[in-house]
């Protein structure tokens, strides 16, 4: 039997300069505005780091150079009775694996250009205040974990999220 539930890569990039790090306020429409890191899905036929390329030049103007270094890779099975946004899936959960990035060369100015119109700004941002915003985002944690340093670069996560609310973190 195959699992229906949808199947998700993300790019995901950490944008420094000095000790500031590029973020991103975005909301699906009836949803209350968040900053997070810049990242999105990985379309059909696209390699990782071409979905990152694409994404951050979306979300935020900026043009990857290189991709840099991988941070880190975190992979979700999520068993939460919850529907991707435009009714993607059949509303019970998703397994997401998703590729963080340090960039290491960019060029541009911030200007999100996104199509979807999801990403309505994008700054420079210090190091403690990215992670205060990052922290209240639950699929944020690694990102928290790696910024203050606490979480090894190339590192790999394994996490389930269950119904309940609660989350099993296997590596």
């Amino acid at each position: 039997m195959t699992d229906p539930r949808p199947v998700l890569h993300i790019a995901s990039a950490i944008i420094r300069r000095d000790d500031e790090i590029v973020m991103i306020r975005q909301a699906a429409p009836d949803e209350e505005p968040f900053w997070s890191v810049p990242s999105g899905r990985v379309e059909d036929g696209e390699l990782v780091t071409e979905g990152l390329a694409r994404e951050v030049l979306e979300e935020t103007g900026l043009r990857v150079v290189e991709p840099g270094r991988l941070a880190f890779v975190l992979q979700i099975d999520s068993r939460r009775a919850e529907q991707l946004y435009g009714g993607r899936g059949p509303g019970n959960g998703y397994l997401a694996t998703v590729w963080t990035f340090e960039v290491d060369s960019w060029n541009g100015d911030l200007e999100p250009r996104d199509p979807d119109g999801f990403v309505v700004d994008a700054s420079f941002m210090s190091s403690p205040d990215a992670i205060t915003h990052l922290q209240k985002l639950e699929w944020q944690s690694v990102t928290v974990g790696y910024l203050r340093g606490e979480i090894e670069m190339g590192s790999l996560h394994l996490q389930r999220w269950h119904e309940d609310g609660s989350v099993e973190i296997f590596a």
